[in-house]
Formats: C-alpha cells, structure tokens, sequence
C-alpha cells in the first residue's frame, strides 16, 4: 500500500488524552490498587452531579473535576509489532485525524481524565452549537457519563482512606462558553449551527471514550466471575454498567452525525480520503475497539451457566449492543450508506449500511455465551 503524507490539524478540536487499551485499569483488582488522591478528589467533584442538572452547571463541575489531576503524562507510541499485526490499520492516522492522544500515566487517574475530558468537549460543544438530539438521547449519554465514576467510587474509594481524604473541587460558575446557546433552547428551534467536521471528531472522541470505559466494565465483570461465581448482585451491577455504557456509545455515533446529509458530503466525507487521508480510512480502524470484542468473546464461557439474575442482566446488554450498531447504522443509512459502499470497501456492490448490518449480527452472535445444551462452539471472526 502506498502512504501519502498526512497533515491532519489539531487545533479543530481539544485533544482526547487516552491510554492505549491493554494499559486500561480492567479489574476491580487495578483499579482499587492503583486509585490515588488525585483521581478520588476528582470523582468525588462529579459523581453525585444530578441527572437533570443544566449543562452549563455539568461543564463547571467537569472542570473543576479536571483541575483535581495532574497534567497528561507523555505520549505513547505504537511498537512495531501493534503497527504490523494489521498493517493496513494506520492507528497514528486513525488517532490524529479525531484528534487522539496516546498516552502513559497512572492507569486509573489517566482514565478518569479520558472521560472527563471528552464529556467537557461534549458539553461545550453542545452549549456553544446546540445539538438534534432530543431530550432522551441527551440523558442516555449524560448517565453514560457518570456511570464510570460511580463505578471508580465504588470500587477503588468507597471504604478506604481515599474516601475520608477526598474534597470536592469547589465548582465555579464561568465555564468559559460565553453567549452559549442553551442546548434545550437549540432543539426546540431545530437549527443547530455546528461546524460539521468539528462534531464528527468529537463525536468520535465521546465513543472512544465510552469504549474504554466498556473495556474497563467488562474488564471487571471478567475478573468477578472468575473470583466468586457466587457475587451475583456485583455481577449485575457491572453488566448493567456496561448496559448503560453500551447504550450511550450508540447515542454518541447519532451525535457524532448531527448535521445533515449535505454536510457529510460536502465536509466530512472528503477530509477523510485522500489527499488528506490514506485510502480505506475507517472508524473500524480503532484498537480500542478490537480489545473490547476480544475481551466480550473471552468473558462469554464464564456466562455459560449465570444465575438467573446475571442472565437476565446479560440479556439486556447484548439488547444494548444491537441497538448501538443500529444507531450506526442509522447514522450510515443517513448519509447515503443504505446504497453507496463505505470508504472502507470502495466500488464494492454491497453498500455500507449492510455491511454493518452483518458486522451487527456476527459480533451479537459471537458475544453469546453457548448454553450447555447447546452443540458445537461459535468462533467469530474478530478481524474487523
């Protein structure tokens, strides 16, 4: 394959600090050895934000949160063997073009930062250019939000020095987004003013983010069901975590594409083939992502035979995962994938949406735990 050069600019949007996703805090194990001050002072600052505060009050305790932790810590680059165990996934590329940060630190304030940082881009960008979504999708991924926070507060402070020790940054009240409109007032006038290519990366950025807070869920759910089969209530607790992470990961893709179909057309398509980007430039191209599905398929055998109440838990969360896909797939139809094939596959006569569509149906099989009963063992192909 033949590589052109890539200037991508940073300066469009905030970057997203993030780990690479095999140095992600996935076990209650990690995440209650490796908690710090630092990290607990800020959960402590946004964990009891309510669920219907104003998103110019939500902005300033996510702010005053981020102050809690130190400063990003140093970039981290791909080894040659990440780069060459699917040469034609261009991480660097992927993670400049939405503006991306790999980087090393503490597992478990570094995280706490990744959401952080993208739920305050998400809210600024809401204040200042409105938003479509309507008043239910913008709760899911609110909820989304803070679901790791309870969870880093329960898990790695709750019970512990960290917990007596921690102060809630004083929350202040100019978050710095001037004459913002408020995002409720923008859906009522359904004439959202956003920059399409800004949107589209921080779209992306609040699904990256979301994806590493599944990989920390499941992460933890894998390491209960192997330690004590018998925790059924924690068990649930944290498929119901990862329901409600999988669930807003499908509303950040409909955020991601909020603005209308001229605009990926005219903006958004073009910055993502050359000569700005390398050819067959996809979101699939995201490792995050690659973890998750292999992490899923390796905690399947341990739901082989759950108890009722882990079951039915599960249930919901594979629910969760089909309606994720099937808002990317809406996001795809939109802007024309129900017939022109994707970016990924060019000229190919099957269009993106279906392709999708069988991507949907393969990992939701694949994330089904076999049933004793049941004979033979499903291999999915985790490839893409």
């Amino acid at each position: 394959m033949i590589e052109v050069e890539i200037q991508v600019p940073r300066t469009e949007v905030t970057p997203l600090h993030l780990l690479k996703a095999e140095h992600l805090p996935a076990s209650r194990t990690a995440i209650a050895g490796m908690m710090n001050q630092r990290a607990a002072d800020a959960v402590r600052t946004v964990v009891d934000i309510p669920p219907r505060v104003s998103d110019r009050q939500a902005l300033a305790a996510v702010d005053a949160a981020l102050a809690c932790l130190a400063a990003p810590a140093v970039p981290a680059k791909y080894t040659d063997a990440e780069r060459h165990s699917l040469p034609e996934d261009l991480y660097e590329e992927h993670d400049l073009f939405f503006g991306a940060l790999r980087v090393t630190g503490n597992p478990v304030e570094t995280f706490t930062r990744t959401v952080l940082e993208a739920f305050r881009s998400h809210l600024h960008d809401t204040l200042s250019a409105g938003t479509g979504l309507c008043s239910g999708e913008r709760a899911q991924l609110r909820e989304a939000f803070l679901v790791p926070f309870h969870a880093l507060w329960r898990i790695g402070v709750a019970g512990t020095p960290f917990a007596h020790a921690a102060r809630a940054r004083p929350q202040g009240t100019d978050t710095g987004t001037g004459t913002a409109v408020d995002a409720d007032t923008a859906a009522v006038l359904g004439d959202v003013q956003v920059d399409p290519l800004i949107r589209w990366r921080l779209g992306h950025q609040v699904f990256f983010a979301l994806i590493q807070a599944l990989i920390v869920s499941v992460g933890c759910l894998e390491e209960c069901l192997k330690d004590d089969a018998e925790d059924t209530e924690g068990a649930c607790r944290l498929i119901e975590d990862a329901t409600v992470l999988m669930a807003g990961s499908g509303t950040s893709m409909r955020y991601a594409g909020d603005f209308t179909r001229t605009h990926y057309g005219d903006a958004v398509r073009p910055a993502m083939m050359p000569p700005h980007i390398n050819a067959k430039f996809s979101g699939l191209q995201l490792r995050d992502h690659r973890v998750l599905l292999k992490l899923i398929n390796r905690t399947k055998p341990l739901l082989a035979s759950p108890a009722p109440a882990v079951d039915k838990s599960y249930g919901r969360l594979l629910d969760a995962m089909a309606t994720a896909y099937d808002a990317h797939i809406s996001v795809c139809s939109r802007f024309g994938g129900d017939r022109a094939s994707s970016l990924r596959t060019p000229g190919s006569p099957v269009p993106a949406a279906k392709v999708l569509e069988r991507f949907r149906d393969r990992r939701i099989s694949a994330a089904t735990p076999d049933r004793p009963e049941e004979s033979g063992e499903l291999r999915p192909d985790l490839r893409y």
